[in-house]
């Protein structure tokens, strides 16, 4: 049987609802206008798999975002957000590679 049956796909939904919704919430946080991100959205692959969908965004938009993450003093990259976190964006190369599909069915 392929799919997912419909109680656990609900669940599913519900996560990518979530997750998508604390997405919008974040970037309107940081002073971002609703418009640079009205793409966002949830979604189930067929499997079940929870995501949050993108969609397609503007040059300007994804800047407008970029340029806000990178001024937030809570980010990890900021000069002024986490120095004595170690493990971001200082880590190995190795540690932040992505896991093939392999890897991830295996998990």
């Amino acid at each position: 049987m392929t799919g997912v049956d419909l109680p656990r796909w609900r669940e599913h939904h519900a996560a990518a609802v979530t997750a998508s919704e604390e997405l919008k919430t974040a970037l309107a946080g940081l002073g971002i206008q609703e418009r640079h991100y009205r793409g966002i959205r949830p979604a189930v692959t067929s499997t079940g798999r929870p995501y949050v969908y993108l969609g397609i965004m503007s040059a300007a938009d994804v800047e407008s975002i970029t340029t806000a993450l990178q001024n937030d003093p809570a980010a990890p990259n900021h000069p002024e957000g986490r120095a004595a976190d170690t493990t971001t964006p200082d880590a190995t190369a190795a540690a932040r590679q992505v896991p093939s599909r392999a890897q991830k069915d295996d998990a």
